[in-house]
């Protein structure tokens, strides 16, 4: 009689409503239903987790059971050097890091958590069994740490009931959207050169508003005074972490969802403008381009004069919108619940003996 599965994750810090949070449920959710046993150990419990998780050094393996552990990989953590230890098969399930280089100039603390970050993902690489993400951007981030078994899988997105709006043509007063913590590769400065630019040759009465924590305060400083400079100060608003609620109103009111960040895995955010049928303008960097497929305007330049002519045809040309529309629809299947079940099924049963097979969506 073969041994009982059991697949356990490690995370180091787990929230209920980040993206790798959601992603860690619910990979949980889908391994209970198949008949396989697993829990979720975390460094960092956030509220709401209390209940849903351990703390990693209370693991203790079933020796009844034919144990794998995966890694939710994406920061520095002591998890790192207490998998290093275990002799239990290992996965690595990796959501990249950001360069420390990108934020070491504003917070030097941040910059070496960073790159602390990778060498100890890239240790890990001579142990792992396989290493799985979510885009070939990142699985080519994973063959710079070392890691040469590797598998793409979509993430499990939790997503929100989109807010249905009637999204005319927008001529004036365009409410331009951002989601993601204050952050120098997130590129907030140069969203505000961009709505600088689009004020004086389109539209003077066009805003941005900034979803995010100010997860460097250097940085969140130098975007407000920016904006002062700039005589943007009440045309641009960081809004700081919003509630669920809150965020899908931000969503449903805004006009455009714009990106000019410079590293994502993924960016989640993408998928929800896409569910909110909000046009998209983002620069092409690193995972955008996968993740936004047709659903936006990619732009190739850091130039605030192009990023703002992207965001007019976003906006106003019918034939554009359109394409945008189909784009969306496009990738929202694309990343469903059931595509992320069959891939990360795939994955898994190609390194775990007696996986058992995959019977379909729900």
């Amino acid at each position: 009689m073969s041994a009982a599965l059991a697949v356990h994750q490690f995370v180091p810090s787990l929230a209920v409503h980040d993206a790798i949070g959601q992603h860690t449920f619910a990979l949980q959710g889908y391994l209970r239903r198949i008949g396989i046993e697993s829990e979720i150990y975390a460094d960092e419990m956030k509220p709401g987790t209390e209940n849903r998780c351990r703390h990693y050094s209370e693991f203790k393996a079933d020796p009844l059971a034919s144990t794998t552990l995966i890694y939710q990989a994406s920061t520095a953590s002591p998890i790192a050097g207490f998998l290093t230890a275990r002799r239990e098969p290992k996965l690595v399930n990796f959501h990249n890091v950001t360069p420390s280089e990108m934020a070491i100039a504003w917070d030097f603390g941040v910059g070496i958590a960073m790159a602390m970050a990778e060498h100890q993902i890239g240790k890990l690489s001579n142990q792992c069994e396989l290493a799985f993400t979510v885009s070939e951007f990142n699985r080519e981030s994973l063959k710079r740490l070392g890691y040469t078994k590797t598998a793409v899988a979509s993430p499990f997105i939790e997503l929100r009931p989109p807010v249905l709006v009637d999204r005319r043509i927008c001529e004036s007063g365009a409410r331009w959207l951002f989601v993601g913590r204050i952050f120098p590769n997130k590129a907030q400065l140069e969203l505000v050169a961009a709505l600088a630019v689009y004020r004086q040759l389109y539209d003077p009465a066009a805003t941005l508003t900034l979803v995010g924590s100010r997860a460097i305060e250097r940085y969140a400083v130098a975007v407000e005074r920016y904006a002062e400079e700039l005589g943007l100060a009440d045309a641009v608003i960081l809004q700081g972490q919003v509630s669920d609620a809150e965020l899908g109103a931000l969503y449903g009111s805004a006009d455009v969802f714009v990106s000019a960040s410079r590293h994502e895995g993924f960016c989640f955010p993408l998928i929800e403008a896409m569910r909110s049928a909000l046009p998209i303008v983002a620069f092409a960097s690193s995972a955008i381009p996968e993740t936004l497929g047709r659903a936006g305007v990619l732009v190739s330049s850091a130039d605030p004069v192009e990023f703002a002519a992207a965001v007019r045809l976003a906006l106003t040309d019918r034939d554009v919108r359109a394409e945008i529309r189909g784009g969306a629809d496009e990738q929202l299947d694309k990343f469903s619940t059931q595509v992320a079940e069959r891939e990360h099924h795939r994955a898994l049963a190609s390194v775990i003996e007696n996986f058992p097979p995959y019977q379909g969506g729900r």
